[in-house]
């Protein structure tokens, strides 16, 4: 099974307003890192379920 994910930080858990998803906004390195932490997280995911590839 091959799969690709697609990610952008609008689509994070917890973004509320679009201040949010500016680099030079204070939260922005907060956001960045879930983003980071969710993408890692679908990809352990998509492995247990069988993938053998992630793009």
């Amino acid at each position: 099974m091959k799969i690709y994910i697609s990610a952008d930080i609008e689509g994070v858990t917890g973004i509320t307003h679009w201040d949010e998803t500016e680099k030079s906004k204070s939260d922005y390195q907060k956001f960045a890192k879930q983003m980071t932490d969710e993408v890692k997280a679908a990809c352990e995911g998509a492995i247990k379920a069988g993938a053998k590839e992630i793009w």
